[in-house]
């Protein structure tokens, strides 16, 4: 049987919450012949080669067919072609190294506040300085199916080398199209991003490239490889409630979905017992105040290390496309 070849990030902030989001999952890595070499194994999953590129090469390489699976950003696989590519399918959204693609202007464009504006800019632009507006990017797909989209047609695509934000201030662009997960270099730039410049909301994922060759290796070390960091994934973007149902109430299961995207543990519970329920993070504080009202309480909030469910949806996934 042939190795699954799994590209991981060499570098960056993706790495090292990569390699905390491993160690917490208890997967450990060995890298062949020393921490400087660039390819490597699992300690405890058989059957993986890993080899560890850039996130950049990681997308490219799923790409062209030449890794199996890889854990890389969203922003850089839509950024092959603009969405997601016909060749990559996303397996799994792990929950780190979370930011956004956004469009955003200098501060000084007081009356420019979003994409309808930038659309109205855009055209005077041409018409007062006989150029187009440039924006300047990494992002070259992504900003231009955005802003035709958006209507926004007289722009020019400056391709940013180094640091994209510094490009309007230095003469070199007009405004820009970035990634950011906090925002604070935006602000020490003097730029803001628009009401409606989210061009794309991006996390480290699992991609699996459809045209490598699957059927020469173990699917069985990938099921149970996806089934850990799926319970992993889980756990860090929900929480439990648990709480004594001294009471059973008419569609409370049925509410808790609809309105907190919530799921009990218990199959079946009577009144009497004590149940759990899973809700994402976001959502933890006004399911509380809901479960209160309806007069439960007290109600333990816990940080599970792992949630596994019956399906597991990244595998599921994964075979219907190689099947």
């Amino acid at each position: 049987m042939s190795k699954i070849k799994l590209g991981l990030p060499s570098k960056g902030r993706i790495q090292e919450d990569m390699n905390n989001f491993l160690t917490s999952a208890g997967i450990e890595i060995t890298k062949d012949g020393g921490q400087r070499t660039y390819v490597g194994s699992f300690k405890n999953f058989e059957g993986f080669e890993l080899r560890f590129l850039s996130a950049n090469e990681i997308a490219k390489e799923l790409n062209n067919g030449n890794l199996h699976l890889g854990l890389t950003g969203l922003d850089l696989i839509r950024e092959l072609d603009g969405k997601e590519s016909s060749n990559v399918i996303s397996l799994l959204e792990l929950g780190f190294s979370r930011a956004d693609v956004i469009a955003a202007v200098p501060n000084s464009w007081i009356d420019v506040s979003n994409m309808k504006d930038l659309a109205d800019v855009s055209r005077d632009f041409v018409r007062l300085h006989d150029r187009r507006l440039r924006v300047a990017t990494k992002f070259q797909n992504l900003t231009r199916n955005f802003f035709i989209k958006n209507n926004v047609n007289s722009f020019r695509i400056v391709e940013s080398i180094g640091s994209t934000e510094g490009s309007p201030s230095a003469g070199t662009a007009e405004m820009i199209t970035d990634i950011t997960s906090s925002g604070k270099t935006l602000e020490e730039n003097n730029l803001k991003i628009l009401d409606d410049g989210i061009i794309l909301k991006s996390e480290a994922c699992i991609f699996a490239s459809i045209n490598e060759k699957w059927n020469a290796i173990e699917l069985e070390n990938i099921q149970k490889f996806l089934r850990v960091l799926s319970a992993k994934s889980m756990a860090i973007s929900h929480i439990e409630l648990t709480f004594n149902c001294h009471k059973k109430i008419d569609n409370l299961e049925l509410n808790i979905f609809r309105e907190y995207e919530g799921f009990f543990l218990n199959n079946f519970f009577e009144a009497g017992d004590n149940v759990s329920l899973i809700v994402p993070n976001a959502n933890s504080s006004l399911c509380s105040e809901y479960l209160i009202s309806l007069g439960y309480g007290p109600i333990k909030i816990n940080k599970p290390e792992f949630i596994y469910q019956n399906n597991n949806n990244a595998w599921n996934r994964l075979t219907s496309v190689i099947f």
